[in-house]
């Protein structure tokens, strides 16, 4: 018996790690930023290029709170204006942005150069 995927099996596809401003269409994605507004079930997440509104998972351990850096996963919906159904948020305030970003930055360039 073989180990790879047979061409009837699905992968589910990742979460692509992306800046807000440059979210064009709904997907899956990841986006890291400071939590600016907190609501009832949601919160407003500023990246330093623009704004998103995200849901608030059911089931969450984080202490959330404004000012704490975040990466939050989940599908985005672009009508009628950019949100977020959250799967997931991860604490990242021990995360230095800068070095992620310069990091992401790379690994795109090595993406693009290997297709």
């Amino acid at each position: 018996m073989s180990n790879s995927v047979s061409e009837n099996e699905y992968k589910i596809k990742p979460f692509v790690d992306i800046n807000i401003a440059e979210i064009q269409k709904p997907g899956k994605y990841r986006v890291v930023g400071k939590i600016v507004n907190i609501a009832e079930n949601s919160l407003q997440i500023d990246d330093g290029f623009e704004q998103l509104s995200i849901t608030i998972p059911e089931e969450i351990d984080l202490k959330l709170e404004e000012g704490l850096k975040i990466r939050a996963f989940g599908y985005v919906n672009i009508q009628p204006e950019k949100q977020m159904k959250t799967t997931f948020i991860q604490d990242f305030s021990v995360v230095d942005l800068d070095s992620y970003r310069q990091i992401n930055e790379l690994e795109q360039s090595l993406r693009k150069a290997n297709t």
